[in-house]
């Protein structure tokens, strides 16, 4: 009663430690707002792949997801990046140019220094550009950003105001949910299992196949025909990957 007593006789100080607040409820709810939408990609993700891999199979890809393991998030991220190299090339060509220019000429103009997370984001897609031209020889993924980003450079030195700087604005700005839609797509249309392919020697024949999960006893593996099949270890004679 006397608290409240208090608050009533000076609403100042209310008002004071309400916008003292007010900051840092805000800066929860977006951080729990970006941990959420995150978690739900993440999840869309792993099932498209599920599906993918299992040719949009329901008992297949259950079948495939009993022997799945969050921990096997990265490992399947990064299967899906390799197994398509010019799909993935295509997309690093795409975010590259916009991803720089969100650091380097921000729409707006700049006001005060890029905040870190734009500036590791570009980092990491010039590093990733470097590794992945390397890599796979893929010159052409980087001659498709300098053009992509030429064309961007262009369009904003012409077109200053109008239909066509809001077109321009709009893309620029929308370079996250262009990832998200690149990387689901990824997941889509990749239908290469994250793991080796191997040739297995079985005493009834050869079968060759992805392994999903060894357990002491078995192995659960998926064939070209999208089944999954357990195979007693005692039947299997020799295991060797196969170079794709």
């Amino acid at each position: 009663m006397a608290a409240s007593d208090t608050e009533s006789a000076d609403p100042g100080a209310a008002e004071a430690r309400a916008e003292t607040e007010s900051p840092a409820a805000s800066a929860a709810a977006k951080t729990g707002a970006v941990v959420g939408t995150t978690a739900g990609i993440a999840t869309l993700f792993l099932l498209l792949r599920l599906l993918a891999v299992s040719e949009w199979n329901w008992g297949t890809a259950g079948a495939v997801a009993d022997s799945f393991d969050f921990g096997d998030a990265l490992p399947i991220a990064f299967g899906t990046l390799f197994a398509r190299p010019e799909l993935t090339g295509a997309l690093i060509a795409l975010l590259l140019p916009l991803a720089l220019l969100h650091v380097l000429w921000p729409i707006g103009g700049r006001v005060g220094l890029p905040s870190l997370g734009r500036v590791l984001a570009a980092v990491a897609l010039v590093t990733v550009a470097y590794v992945w031209i390397r890599t796979f020889h893929s010159w052409w993924v980087g001659i498709g950003a300098l053009a992509f980003g030429g064309i961007l450079v262009a369009a904003r030195l012409i077109w200053t105001r109008g239909v066509g700087h809001r077109i321009v604005a709009g893309v620029m700005r929308s370079v996250g949910g262009i990832a998200v839609i690149g990387v689901l797509l990824l997941a889509v249309l990749v239908d290469t299992p994250w793991v080796s392919k191997e040739r297995i020697e079985t005493g009834s024949g050869a079968i060759e196949g992805w392994v999903l999960e060894v357990q002491p006893g078995f192995l659960k593996v998926l064939t070209e025909q999208r089944e999954v099949e357990i195979l007693p270890t005692a039947d299997v004679t020799a295991r060797r990957i196969i170079e794709e």
